[in-house]
């Protein structure tokens, strides 16, 4: 992939995530998680498809059963062998989980949780006591409990992604058990442009999400103040990273090289960026939970937890000692040579 087009795709994913994230403010009970996404919008579709008759229900089971499928087919054209065998298995689940997903987000109420004695005043009223008689759903009822189905469908959602990551770490861990050199450094590459797809795309969901809470509620000059500058060391990191990533990408191509002229000074740019990233990174930390200190008599929200970012400061120092370890493999190199 050249970098253009990962720039481009990056801005793409960016640009959905901030619409799934606007979207499931503004249209819950169709957006109800970008977990859920686009799963829970083919089972609304289902839903709607099934009601128009006979013919629309069994356009409907079609579609169901057919985008099930997929997973299996995939399984079915995979390579027979031990090595594949939890690639194949992990595939025909995710089939099922689909399946089964799929009906649930069609049907929440079969799953909605048995709650006996409602005092819901609408319940009472229609002389109904509890949400497991048949009559409560064939009256509507259910209506009165969207929060029920939404979170039932994200769940629902969050459980076919689960499987279907867990499908894709199996199949890593095979190519990368029998990859030979040039081979794992392809694969690392093509890991750096998945996760600076995933970065930007959290990059996106944290700024979508600060710049709502932000906007969407009169707050004292404090609070938004300090808001913005939370909002700003969350996505700080995740700016270094990507930086970071195209800066590794880059270093990777003159690895790949029989002769590596310039690794020295690419993995200086990289060593330098991942110190600068780290240094920036923790001291936004300590400064934004000591500003929150601070400014705590003049708060209307204080949050208790400390928010670390982990991920992106883990993610540099390996980045870091990658660097570093090639660094040190070209000077051996280089003194071998002068040696013989």
């Amino acid at each position: 992939m050249k970098k253009i087009t990962l720039l481009i795709t990056c801005f793409c994913t960016a640009a959905l995530i901030t619409l799934l994230v606007v979207l499931t403010k503004h249209f819950p009970n169709l957006f109800s998680s970008i977990m859920a996404f686009p799963f829970e919008q083919i089972g609304c579709g289902l839903g709607i498809l099934s009601k128009t008759g006979s013919v629309g229900n069994g356009i409907a089971v079609a579609v169901w059963i057919g985008v099930s499928a997929i997973p299996a087919i995939i399984a079915l054209r995979y390579r027979k062998g031990k090595e594949t065998l939890p690639e194949r298995a992990a595939l025909y689940v995710l089939s099922a989980v689909i399946l089964l997903a799929l009906y649930g987000m069609v049907n929440p109420q079969l799953l909605q949780p048995r709650l006996s004695s409602m005092t819901d005043p609408q319940l009472l009223r229609s002389g109904l006591s509890d949400i497991t008689d048949p009559q409560f759903y064939r009256s509507g009822l259910s209506e009165s409990f969207p929060e029920y189905s939404r979170v039932i469908r994200a769940m629902l959602g969050a459980c076919i992604w689960a499987v279907a990551v867990l499908y894709m770490i199996l199949r890593l861990i095979r190519l990368l058990r029998l990859g030979n050199k040039e081979q794992l450094l392809t694969y690392l590459r093509k890991i750096l442009y998945v996760l600076c797809i995933l970065f930007t795309g959290a990059a996106a969901f944290s700024f979508t999400n600060g710049a709502i809470a932000l906007t969407g509620t009169a707050q004292a000059a404090a609070d938004t103040g300090f808001g913005a500058f939370r909002l700003m060391a969350e996505l700080v990191p995740y700016v270094f990273d990507l930086i970071i990533i195209l800066r590794a990408v880059d270093l990777l191509g003159i690895a790949g090289d029989e002769e590596q002229d310039g690794i020295v000074e690419s993995t200086g740019r990289v060593s330098r960026i991942c110190c600068f990233a780290l240094g920036i990174t923790t001291a936004l930390t300590a400064a934004s939970n000591l500003l929150q200190i601070a400014l705590m008599r003049w708060l209307s929200n204080v949050s208790v937890t400390v928010e670390i970012p982990v991920i992106s400061i883990a993610f540099t120092v390996m980045i870091l000692l990658f660097s570093r370890l090639l660094m040190e493999n070209k000077r051996l190199r280089d003194d071998n040579s002068l040696f013989i």
